[in-house]
């Protein structure tokens, strides 16, 4: 018996070639799919295995085209006395040939991405080798010693999540005065190095130690006093609302108690007719002298009326801190130069990042200092202490009400760290 393969890319095609070569008695042993040659876009291609009887071999030329289609083989159509093989060999085989074969081709792709990867790899580190003979000698690194540790204080029998119970006490409590993680984190430094491990559980003891640490992050400004040898001239700025006016009816009236005689009050706040207004009758009730100017140079005018005075107060319109142009016409009046200690004004209930942009906003003016009121309006002060210590500008005042000059205080270390801890001093100015 004659058994052949043939491949075509369709069956038609296929069955064809069967007829052409075996002629109409082919015997169609099996049919299927294959794929052959290289990448993932390889045309499929249909193979039939066909046999025909030795004695009915076809001539070989091409047989005409029969019309009679060929048959397909079934294990009763395969010839019993076949001395070569039969039909029921031929079919066994091709079960077992076939998966061998498809097992066989996996193998060989395997393989052959193997050794092309096993071969990248060589060369790759054959590559770096050579990079590294050819690269100068690196000087030898001299390692310096390490610092030693500073020690933590800690509890004898302190162990696994006990070992740092001794901070917690003062964390909790910074956290509820509203002063941020990242100054809780300098304070806790400062303590590690100042307060044994009995002292940081001892809240009396954390409180002194609460008003030292202050002291040492915080500057204050100097008041207001009367010295008739330099003329001082202040102006307060901010945003709307803050309490300026009031602010500067309690200093005028503030200074006039603590023995000074000469003050007069400048106003730029033309936008705004019930502040002149209000800044008038404080003027009227202190019998102090109100100026109203719309430019620098009346300002510059009205510091000359008054040069026989030892205090000049100067209010300004509020501005948002997002208006750039109104804080740039604003230094017009209050730039270098002019002569002025501009104090920026912040209500204490804001926001801690809002308080931050104001302070940014404004820096573009000379600030002196910030003054910080309606403390009276809020329960968490811890603003007193992240805001100037980021910005590195010292406190003057404190405001914590409305009335003139009563809710007027001194900013000092002390009230400071009282304020923020909500422990007040009665009598503060």
């Amino acid at each position: 018996m004659l058994v052949k393969v043939f491949e075509s890319e369709d069956m038609p095609s296929a069955l064809k070639k069967v007829r052409e070569t075996l002629g109409a008695d082919a015997l169609i042993l099996s049919t299927r799919t294959v794929r052959k040659g290289m990448g993932v876009f390889r045309k499929p291609l249909y193979e039939i295995t066909a046999a025909i009887d030795d004695q009915a071999a076809a001539p070989t030329r091409p047989a005409q085209p029969s019309k009679q289609p060929a048959r397909l083989a079934t294990p009763s159509a395969a010839p019993e006395d076949s001395e070569e093989i039969n039909y029921q060999d031929i079919w066994k085989q091709r079960k077992v040939v076939d998966p061998m074969e498809d097992e066989i081709r996996s193998l060989k792709s395997q393989l052959a991405s193997q050794s092309m990867s096993s071969v990248r790899q060589e060369i790759d580190e054959l590559k770096t080798l050579v990079r590294q003979m050819a690269a100068p000698a690196a000087p030898p690194v001299v390692v310096e010693p390490a610092p030693p540790a500073r020690p933590v204080f800690r509890p004898a029998a302190a162990t696994g999540h006990n070992e740092i119970r001794e901070m917690s006490l003062l964390r909790e409590a910074l956290a509820e005065y509203g002063i941020e993680d990242d100054v809780i984190e300098t304070i806790e430094q400062i303590a590690w190095d100042t307060l044994s491990p009995q002292q940081l559980q001892n809240p009396q003891r954390l409180q002194e130690f609460f008003c030292q640490a202050v002291q040492e992050m915080v500057r204050v400004a100097e008041p207001f006093q009367a010295d008739r040898r330099q003329q001082r001239r202040i102006a307060l700025v901010g945003p709307t609302g803050v309490g300026k006016t009031t602010t500067i009816a309690k200093l005028a009236a503030n200074y006039l108690l603590q023995g000074g005689t000469g003050v007069a009050l400048v106003t730029i706040d033309t936008y705004r007719i019930a502040a002149v207004e209000q800044l008038k009758i404080y003027g009227e009730i202190m019998n102090l002298p109100v100026e109203v100017v719309l430019t620098p140079e009346q300002m510059q005018e009205a510091f000359a009326r008054h040069k026989d005075k030892e205090l000049i107060l100067i209010d300004t319109a509020g501005r948002s801190p997002r208006d750039t142009p109104s804080i740039e016409d604003l230094s017009r009046f209050l730039g270098p130069g002019s002569g002025t200690e501009n104090h920026l004004v912040l209500a204490a209930p804001t926001r801690d990042r809002e308080l931050q942009e104001t302070v940014i906003r404004f820096g573009s003016l000379p600030l002196h200092s910030l003054v910080f009121t309606k403390l009276d309006e809020c329960d968490q002060r811890g603003s007193l202490l992240n805001v100037p210590l980021r910005q590195n500008l010292p406190v003057s005042y404190l405001t914590t009400g409305q009335r003139v000059p009563e809710d007027l205080v001194i900013a000092k270390i002390k009230t400071l760290a009282d304020f923020i801890t909500n422990q007040p001093e009665e009598n503060i100015l």
